[in-house]
C-alpha cells in the first residue's frame, strides 16, 4: 500500500517472527474446551508469513470502511506509517484476529477427488492428515506550507491529518515531527498533493512497543474503495501478494483493471496451492498486468463463522483479582487468543526481572495454576501477586482492544449481504495506474473451493500408479507424473487446504502441460456479465480503463465493438499472435492518468474515492517484470 513505514527490517516477510494464532480465532469461538486443552494464550507460536498486503473494506449507507492490516518488526521509536485520503476521516483500531477468520474462511482450496480401483491405487499418506479510539488534542493549524487538520491519540498511535501544497513541504514536516520518511518519497507525496488530498500519518505513542501495533480503521463519507498505490513502487519485491474483502450490498470488481480467472490445469494438484501465486502472477501478466481474480464471492449468510461470540462480558473479569483466574476465566469465555491479547496479559501480568527469560507459555500457565501450585510454579504466582494486580484496567482495556473491535466487524456482517475476496498480485513497474473498485449485483457467486477428480495410471505389473489423470471442472484434462514428493508429506503443505496467499507458499512453477494461467480476461462492469476479450490486446483495452470512473460505463460501446473476438486456447501451450485485423491486436499501452484514485489528470478529486495506502519500506527495490508469455 502506499503509505510508508520507515524501518530498513520492515518487511511483510520479517513480519513472519510475530506468533500467528491461526487457528485459535475461530476455534475459540465455537469451541473453548480447545483453548483450555491447548494450555493458555501462548500457546500457538507457529510464525504466520505475512507476505501479503491485507485490507477489509465496508460499504455501510453513504460511508466507506477500511481495515488495513500493519505488520512490523523493529525499533519502536522509529515506526511512521502515512495514509493519503481525499477527507479527513474518522480513526480507529481494529483487530489482527479479523484477517485471521477471514483468510480461514475465503482462501483458496483445492480438493482431489480420487477414482481409485483394485487393480491401482493413486492415494498419497498425505491424505490422511486431510478429512477504539482515544481524546483528540487540539489541532487545526498552520505550520509553514502544511496545515494540521485534527491530531488524536487513537489506541496505540499518535496520529496527525496534514495537508499541504507539495511534496517537499509535507516531507520536510513529516520528518521533522517524527513521521520519519525517505527522501524519495517527496515526488510520490506531490502526486496527491497537487490534487488535495490530505496525509493521515501515524506513530507510536511513547509508551507503546512494536508489539502493541494493530490495524487501523478509517471511515470516510465515499461512493467506493481505492488503492493508490503509486508509492509502494518505492520498495517493493517482485509480485507482492494484495488481498481485498470487501463487505456490500453485492459482489465487488475491479472497475479501471481488468478481471482474470485462472486456468485449473496449470495449478499443482498434487502438492496443492505450492504454485497458487505463481499462477496469479502470470495470469495477470498476461492481462497486461492489471488485474485481479476473485477468489471468493458469496452472500454473507454463507460465512458460517462468527467474529464476535455474544456471549462474551468482560465486566464479568472486573472482580477477579487473582491473575490466574483472571486468566481462566478469558479462557472460559472463548476469548481470542492473538498478538493483541498477548500483549495485554505482557502489559498487565507483566514477568518480573528475575524471570524474564522464562518462555512465555511455560510461564503463564504456572499463572494459571490453582492456588496450591507447588515448585516453580508457585515461586512465579507468587513474584507476580507481589506486584499486584488491576483487574479493572485490564478487563477495561480487554473489551476496548479485543472485543470491541470485533464485536463492530459482526455488526458490518450482520448488515451486510455480500462478501468479496480479489487477490492480485503487482510488481513496481505495474504500480502506475491505482486500482478503483466498485460493485455489480448481477454477477454469479464465486466459491474459494477448486475442485477435479484423478484416475490413477500403472504400469503393467504395479498397483502403484505412476501416472494420473486429472479432470477439472471445465472438463478439461491432463496427465502428469507422479513423482518421488507426491509420498512425501513435507511438500504438500494444507493438504486440500490450499496455501498459496494464506501461508506465503505458492512460488513453484506452473505445470507445464497445463497451457496458459490465464483461462479468460473479462472487463467487469456495474451492470450486465463480464465482457469476455482476448489477452493479446490486453493493453489496448488496460489503457482504454484507465478513464474509469464509479458510477459510469467502463468503456464506450464503439470501443468495445472495435475488439477482435477472442480466439483464446488457453489449452494451447505457446501463444500464437493475433492475425493483423483493423490494427487491434497487439496495441501498446500507454497510461493517460498522472494522478491518485480521480481517474484522470484534468479530472477533479471529486469522485468520492475512499483511498488507503499500501505499506511501504524504505529499502528500495524496482525490478520490471518480463511481459512475456509465461513459459
Amino acid at each position: 500500500m502506499m503509505s510508508t513505514i520507515t524501518n530498513r527490517r520492515f518487511t511483510r516477510r520479517a513480519a513472519a517472527t510475530i506468533p500467528a494464532l491461526a487457528l485459535a480465532a475461530t476455534s475459540l469461538l465455537l469451541s473453548p474446551s480447545v483453548a483450555l486443552a491447548c494450555g493458555g494464550f501462548f500457546c500457538f507460536t507457529q510464525p504466520v508469513d505475512q507476505s501479503a498486503e491485507r485490507v477489509l473494506y465496508v460499504k455501510h449507507g453513504a460511508k466507506v470502511t477500511a481495515h488495513i492490516q500493519i505488520s512490523y518488526t523493529g525499533d519502536d521509536n522509529k515506526f511512521s506509517w502515512v495514509l493519503p485520503l481525499l477527507k479527513v476521516p474518522e480513526i480507529g483500531v481494529g483487530s489482527d484476529s479479523v484477517f485471521t477468520i477471514l483468510e480461514q474462511v475465503t482462501q483458496p482450496r483445492f480438493n482431489l477427488q480420487w477414482k481409485n480401483t483394485a487393480d491401482c491405487q493413486g492415494y498419497s499418506p498425505c491424505q490422511m492428515y486431510d478429512s477504539a479510539g482515544g481524546r483528540p488534542t487540539a489541532g487545526s493549524g498552520s505550520n509553514g506550507g502544511v496545515t494540521v487538520l485534527q491530531e488524536a491519540l487513537v489506541g496505540p498511535y499518535k496520529t496527525v491529518v496534514i495537508q499541504g501544497d507539495s511534496g517537499a513541504e509535507l516531507l520536510e514536516w513529516l520528518n521533522t515531527h517524527g513521521y520519519v520518511q525517505p527522501l524519495e518519497t517527496a515526488a510520490l507525496l506531490d502526486v496527491y498533493a497537487k490534487q488535495k488530498y490530505v496525509f493521515l500519518a501515524l506513530q507510536l505513542q511513547k509508551d507503546q512497543s512494536a508489539g502493541d501495533i494493530t490495524p487501523i480503521v478509517v471511515t470516510l463519507d465515499e461512493v467506493a474503495p481505492c488503492l493508490p498505490i503509486r508509492l509502494t513502487r518505492l520498495a517493493v519485491k517482485p509480485d507482492m501478494p494484495i488481498v481485498t474483502w470487501t463487505l456490500g450490498d453485492a459482489r465487488a470488481i475491479p472497475k479501471n483493471y481488468l478481471h482474470v480467472t485462472l486456468n485449473d490445469a496449470t495449478m499443482d494438484w498434487l502438492q496443492p496451492g505450492t504454485n497458487y501465486k505463481t499462477v496469479v502472477s502470470k495470469a495477470v501478466d498476461q492481462a497486461s498486468g492489471h488485474a485481479f481474480t476473485t477468489e471468493y464471492a458469496q452472500p454473507t449468510s454463507k460465512f458460517g463463522t462468527k467474529f464476535a461470540n455474544p456471549a462474551w462480558d468482560t465486566t464479568k473479569l472486573e472482580g477477579l483479582k487473582d491473575p490466574g483466574a483472571f486468566l481462566n476465566a478469558m479462557l472460559g469465555q472463548g476469548l481470542p487468543r492473538n498478538t493483541q491479547m498477548q500483549g495485554l496479559i505482557r502489559k498487565y501480568i507483566p514477568k518480573p526481572a528475575k524471570y524474564a527469560k522464562v518462555e512465555d507459555n511455560a510461564f503463564y500457565q504456572c499463572i494459571q495454576a490453582s492456588e496450591s501450585a507447588t515448585g516453580v510454579c508457585k515461586e512465579y504466582r507468587d513474584a507476580v501477586l507481589a506486584q499486584g494486580f488491576d483487574p479493572v484496567a485490564f478487563a477495561k482495556d480487554l473489551q476496548a482492544k479485543v472485543v470491541a473491535p470485533l464485536v463492530t466487524v459482526q455488526g458490518h456482517l450482520d448488515s451486510s449481504k455480500y462478501l468479496t475476496r480479489l487477490y492480485t498480485t503487482l510488481s513496481a513497474d505495474e504500480m502506475d495506474k491505482d486500482p478503483i473498485f466498485a460493485f455489480n449485483p448481477t454477477l454469479p457467486d464465486v466459491s474459494n473451493v477448486h475442485t477435479a477428480t484423478a484416475e490413477p495410471i500403472c504400469k503393467p505389473g504395479s498397483k502403484q500408479a505412476s501416472q494420473v489423470k486429472l479432470t477439472f471442472a471445465n472438463g478439461a484434462t491432463t496427465i502428469q507424473d507422479l513423482t518421488k514428493d507426491w509420498t512425501d508429506c513435507r511438500f504438500q503443505p494444507g493438504f486440500g487446504g490450499g496455501g498459496g496467499v494464506a501461508f506465503g507458499k505458492g512460488d513453484a512453477a506452473l505445470v507445464a502441460s497445463g497451457g496458459q494461467p490465464a483461462y479468460s480476461v473479462e472487463v467487469m462492469d456495474e451492470t450486465g456479465d463480464p465482457i469476455n476479450i482476448d489477452p493479446r490486446v490486453a493493453d489496448k483495452v488496460d489503457a482504454a480503463l484507465n478513464l474509469a470512473q464509479a458510477g459510469k460505463p467502463s468503456l464506450t460501446a464503439e470501443f468495445i465493438a472495435s475488439l477482435p473476438i477472442s480466439t483464446w486456447d488457453p489449452s494451447k501451450s505457446v501463444v500464437e499472435p493475433l492475425p493483423a485485423t483493423g490494427g487491434t491486436g497487439g496495441a501498446s499501452k500507454t497510461l493517460t492518468t498522472s494522478g491518485g484514485c480521480s481517474a484522470t489528470p484534468t479530472a477533479p478529486p471529486s469522485t468520492g474515492l475512499l483511498i488507503f495506502a499500501l505499506a511501504l519500506a524504505a529499502a528500495l527495490v524496482n525490478r520490471r517484470r518480463s511481459r512475456s508469455t509465461p513459459r
